[in-house]
């Protein structure tokens, strides 16, 4: 490499750097910003971020990470609906706070079922997230099954939750149970029905991939609270006993009868 291309890729680099990493360090920085007491300057930030983040693909078409920055702008329309759909769903029954109206549950439901209508036309139409003509974004193979798969565990586990701890709560539960059907679905018809880019053979290898990443979550997370824990119980285990306190003398019990016996009663209030 000579001077002259490696000049190229240190400015492809630094590109990389200014219009996409620090853009992405920006959206935790303001995530955490507004959980301060600057919630309005977190949130400018995290919005920023996130623009920054979806206009990479023009801002740094050169560097590969630009990839999912595209994935993030043609997906964030449709995970947002279903994301506030289940809100108004979760909480437009018997909650004790933030409660919403009735209505706003069917309201949920069609956002949810509008999202995933959307997300199914990136599959099975042409609104596939493509970098350039004919080839697909990489990362939206790995998106779709990990995220059919995630959203059916977790609206099933909702919709047991709400069962087990809400009071209520069986229309919700029976509208998430829904959810988690209407994902089981796509993937059972991802698996099988080819769409115009991505085929079921596809889709079959990135499924197994996103089971094996989320079993290594899970058995990870299984494995660090055993160890937190034995280490907090080896901890303790350890410690020795407290040393035992004299018994008090009889001016300390008299003046603590004294003090008693001054606060009792509350006639004279």
């Amino acid at each position: 490499m000579n001077i002259r291309d490696f000049s190229r890729v240190m400015d492809e680099m630094l590109q990389a750097f200014l219009l996409f990493w620090i853009p992405v360090s920006m959206v935790p920085l303001g995530l955490w910003y507004s959980l301060t007491s600057s919630p309005l300057r977190g949130r400018f930030l995290a919005f920023t971020g996130i623009v920054l983040i979806c206009l990479s693909p023009w801002t740094v078409p050169s560097s590969p990470s630009s990839a999912a920055g595209h994935l993030l702008g043609a997906v964030i329309g449709p995970c947002m609906l279903i994301i506030i759909g289940i809100y108004l769903i979760s909480f437009s029954g018997n909650v004790p706070v933030g409660k919403l109206p009735r209505s706003d549950r069917r309201i949920g439901f069609l956002m949810s079922a509008a999202g995933f209508v959307w997300l199914s036309g990136m599959h099975w139409w042409i609104l596939t997230p493509q970098l350039v003509p004919n080839e697909v974004n990489v990362y939206w193979h790995v998106f779709w099954p990990t995220f059919l798969l995630l959203t059916s565990c977790l609206a099933s586990c909702s919709a047991v939750t709400l069962l087990m701890i809400g009071e209520q709560r069986k229309t919700e539960s029976k509208i998430m149970f829904l959810v988690s059907a209407l994902s089981f679905t796509l993937l059972l018809l991802g698996l099988n029905i080819d769409g115009p880019f991505v085929t079921a053979v596809d889709f079959r290898e990135h499924l197994w991939l996103a089971v094996a990443d989320m079993l290594g979550i899970v058995i990870g997370s299984v494995l660090s609270i055993l160890v937190f824990a034995f280490v907090i119980y080896t901890y303790e285990r350890n410690l020795p006993e407290p040393e035992s306190i004299t018994p008090p003398t009889d001016s300390e019990l008299q003046q603590v009868s004294a003090l008693i016996a001054n606060h009792l009663g509350g006639e004279d209030e």
